[in-house]
């Protein structure tokens, strides 16, 4: 049994697909096949259940995720421990963000990071899911570190600490109805036509959770992950929006505030409680946490 008989398991037992987990290993998928076979063979036994739509992690591997996790931790734990003797640090740190939500300048916090720590690769990774697939992201461990934004639904078993927040703003054009108020509640936008973010973006959830709890619905015409192009549509007119301050703001639109409720987009790091991180990836955690 070798550490990529393990490193291949756990990424199989982990995404109940042999297709995802081969994308996840940077592999074809009868390279995956043809290793968890071989481990198959050597332990007598089988390991997944193949016969359901979705992959099944039989008993027998059940039994041995665990111990896989914990061999592998060992392996990274010792290739730490060389380094630290060295004074460097190596390996990779995969990370993953917002595209859109500029409220934490991560490019900034990344080129300090590089300059402190030449030797790590850094690998960036982007959802068109938002905060529920960078969550999941970082539950199935192919993320070390994401920031997130929070949602009315936060992810379990994650460690999240705020960075930053924003209030969140409805944007409308100069000639729209409410335009010459400062500040509206949402019972006044029946009727109108909405712009957001798609389902699983923080934003959107945290909106729609505010309209909810006020027996309200709303029409939700337009949507796109791109917080500047939802501006671009608010805009021209195509709907209203709510937006992050620092874009509602934007010359072009009307930023209203809404009165008895405390919409905020708030951006946090996040990591799994549930694994260990490499040093490369702590050391980019606590930069995170403690850079201005």
């Amino acid at each position: 049994m070798e550490i990529r008989h393990l490193t291949v398991f756990l990424a199989v037992a982990e995404e109940r697909n042999f297709t995802r987990a081969s994308n996840r290993l940077h592999t074809t998928q009868s390279a995956v096949s043809a290793t968890i076979h071989a481990l198959e063979v050597e332990l007598g036994t089988e390991l997944f259940d193949r016969s359901a739509r979705q992959v099944r992690v039989t008993d027998a591997g059940l039994a041995l995720v665990p111990k896989a996790r914990s061999v592998l931790d060992a392996v990274a734990d010792a290739k730490d421990g060389v380094d630290a003797v060295k004074g460097t640090v190596t390996g990779t740190v995969s990370v993953g963000f917002m595209t859109s939500v500029t409220l934490v300048d991560i490019p900034r916090l990344l080129g300090g990071y590089a300059d402190r720590y030449p030797d790590v690769r850094v690998s960036l990774r982007a959802s068109e899911r938002g905060t529920a697939g960078l969550a999941e992201l970082l539950s199935s461990g192919e993320l070390d570190i994401a920031f997130l934004a929070d949602s009315a639904s936060p992810p379990t078993d994650t460690r999240m600490i705020e960075l930053d927040s924003s209030p969140l703003l409805l944007a409308v054009t100069p000639d729209h109805r409410l335009a010459q108020r400062t500040s509206i509640e949402l019972a006044d936008l029946a009727g109108e036509t909405f712009i957001d973010l798609p389902l699983g973006f923080g934003t959107r959830s945290i909106v729609d959770l505010a309209f909810a709890n006020a027996g309200l619905q709303r029409d939700v015409r337009f949507e796109t992950v791109d917080i500047a192009a939802a501006a671009g549509l608010a805009r021209n007119g195509l709907g209203v929006a709510f937006l992050p301050e620092f874009v509602a703001a934007e010359p072009g639109l009307r930023a209203l505030t809404v009165r008895g409720e405390d919409l905020r987009l708030t951006v946090s790091v996040a990591i799994s409680e549930s694994r260990r991180l490499s040093r490369a990836a702590q050391l980019l955690w606590d930069l995170a946490i403690t850079s201005p």
